[in-house]
């Protein structure tokens, strides 16, 4: 698009903070400066207890990564809502890259010749509600920093089954709710490891059943990341 167009837009609808609503200068990050240094970063990307809770359902996700905690009413709350819920492809893969580059650092990606990023899929009835998938999104973000070897699938997993939101469930619920939801296909080639991207990780039950679903046909590591962790 030519520039003068996109200005011309940006006069009429400016891109705006999308947690204290100030006009962004720069839309690219989705947040003002000010709300950015407001976020709370996991430390180096790693979290002991969204491991943990992944570590309990053995043989399924090796370690989890997120690259900010989740909280309610707050800054990294306003930003997944703006990605999930308001057009925010460019976002999510704006952010993607950023969790590319932490997964880069921790070395999730040394000495692996091949990886599947599969982005976790949404049912085709809220596909075509919300017109996009942002995990796919966010997908493709990482799939930018780490380069050739990894490769974004989009049709290995799927959703099968139409569950209504899992906000206020806890684990057991959720876990009992997506039960035979995820449906695993053939792998294109064979791949070092996968990493299931996701936008927000609450009670890992949506991972874990997503990893179960892949067990039928990848035996080697899991991973598991998102832009924000609910801890």
């Amino acid at each position: 698009m030519f520039q003068w167009i996109k200005d011309s837009i940006n006069l009429v609808i400016p891109h705006t903070c999308a947690s204290c609503h100030v006009i962004l200068a720069r839309p690219d990050a989705g947040l003002c400066i000010h709300c950015l240094n407001r976020i709370q970063a996991l430390v180096k990307g790693y979290d002991h207890e969204l491991t943990q809770r992944l570590g309990k359902h053995k043989n399924q996700v090796c370690r989890g990564y997120a690259l900010m905690y989740f909280e309610q009413h707050g800054v990294s709350q306003h930003l997944i809502h703006k990605i999930k819920y308001h057009n925010g492809e460019h976002l999510a893969t704006y952010w993607g890259r950023y969790l590319g580059t932490i997964l880069q650092n921790l070395g999730v990606y040394n000495d692996v010749k091949s990886c599947l990023l599969i982005p976790v899929p949404m049912h085709k009835r809220r596909a075509r509600r919300r017109g996009y998938n942002p995990p796919l999104h966010i997908a493709y973000g990482i799939q930018e920093v780490l380069g050739d070897r990894a490769l974004v699938c989009n049709s290995v997993l799927s959703r099968v089954q139409h569950s209504k939101s899992q906000t206020s469930a806890d684990f057991n619920q959720r876990y009992q709710r997506l039960t035979g939801s995820f449906q695993a296909y053939p792998l294109p080639g064979k791949p070092d490891i996968i990493i299931l991207v996701d936008d927000v990780i609450t009670s890992t039950s949506t991972i874990v059943h997503c990893a179960e679903a892949l067990r039928s046909v990848f035996s080697k590591d899991i991973y598991a990341t998102a832009l924000a962790f609910a801890a």
